[in-house]
């Protein structure tokens, strides 16, 4: 018995044809999505993690800090007191003065810009072993001297550079994308100032798609002791 055999019509092949390619973009529509959020939560996860860990240095920075000496956007000074309060704070406005550069006491934390437009938080701090025993500054509001200080100390070769957080980008705000990321503060008045900030972004390139998440940070001192030079100036 013979059986009657009828091939395929151009129509219907090319109907075919339009129905798997229709079904294969579908698909491949369906798995760049799940590819892309997998991608974005990948950066939200990572920026989560190393947000807790800005979070945790500048909370632990924060506990221990007396005052911020110097403010500015990209970079700001903590002074974390070697001596308790009991012994600077409460009389004695000549030891309450001195910051000793050989313990530990100035911490700069800075934004830095790297070759491949990156951004890194670094945290500055005097080597002990590059002064001497005794090396002080006197307190002043001035922050300017804070910073020819700083200068001073890094052209030396007497300062340490520890990084916080790297791979950084400025953040978007509310009127528009900054140049830079930035700190921030209660005021730039350091004898009434309480809390240093920070606000960066995390930045991941998606094939053709940047995928961003921004960050904000604020710790407040928790310690905050205003030296006697800021009601003497009625600061």
């Amino acid at each position: 018995m013979r059986m009657n055999r009828r091939a395929f019509t151009l129509i219907e092949v090319i109907i075919a044809t339009m129905v798997t390619t229709m079904v294969a973009g579908t698909m491949m529509a369906l798995v760049q999505g799940f590819v892309s959020a997998l991608a974005i939560q990948d950066l939200r996860s990572e920026a989560i993690v190393r947000s807790a860990g800005v979070q945790s240095h500048l909370g632990l920075l924060s506990l221990k800090t007396r005052m911020s000496l110097a403010l500015s956007p990209q970079r700001v000074l903590l002074w974390l007191p070697a001596e308790t309060l009991a012994t600077s704070g409460s009389g004695s406005d000549s030891a309450f003065d001195r910051i000793d550069l050989a313990k530990d006491e100035l911490h700069w934390l800075e934004f830095l810009e790297e070759a491949d437009s990156t951004w890194t938080l670094v945290e500055w701090t005097v080597k002990s072993t590059m002064v001497s025993a005794g090396d002080s500054a006197v307190f002043t509001v001035d922050g300017a001297f804070w910073d020819t200080l700083f200068v001073q100390l890094q052209d030396a070769g007497k300062l340490r550079r520890s990084p916080i957080a790297g791979g950084l980008a400025p953040p978007e705000l509310a009127a528009g994308t900054a140049k830079k990321p930035l700190f921030v503060w209660q005021t730039s008045d350091c004898c009434q100032n309480r809390s240093v900030g920070v606000e960066f972004a995390f930045v991941a390139v998606d094939g053709t798609e940047i995928l961003r998440s921004d960050v904000r940070l604020e710790s407040a001192l928790a310690f905050f002791d205003r030296h006697p030079i800021c009601s003497e100036s009625g600061l």
